[in-house]
């Protein structure tokens, strides 16, 4: 970036003397040259940044869209686990009910087998 020469206005000048508002004046331009950047920099880097506002913005859609997903994947996962529960509790509470009919059938074979002796 090409920095033109500072002019110091005169009251500062005159204030300062010219010697040291010489020295002022190329100090300040090596810092501008050194730290600024020009026009056409400053409008690529706004470009850029405006690119990169739209695509954190598109992110952020798509974060928001997965994020709903995974919610309603979780509900329906949890209403499976809740009719798998439902059905073991029923499958849990026909296996006790089948082993005390086997049992009771057993007991009372083993009886009349008894009485029959």
């Amino acid at each position: 970036m090409v920095v033109r020469r500072l002019e110091i206005p005169v009251v500062l000048r005159r204030a300062w003397g010219d010697e040291a508002a010489d020295a002022f004046a190329v100090w300040l331009t090596s810092v501008l040259e050194e730290r600024a950047i020009s026009r056409d920099e400053y409008r690529q880097i706004l470009s850029r940044l405006d690119i990169l506002e739209h695509d954190m913005a598109d992110l952020k859609a798509d974060v928001q869209e997965l994020r709903r997903e995974i919610s309603e994947l979780r509900k329906e996962m949890n209403e499976r686990f809740d009719r798998m529960y439902h059905q073991m509790v029923v499958q849990t509470r026909w296996f006790i009910g089948a082993l005390v009919v086997i049992g009771t059938v057993i007991s009372t074979l083993l009886a009349i087998g008894q009485f029959v002796r």
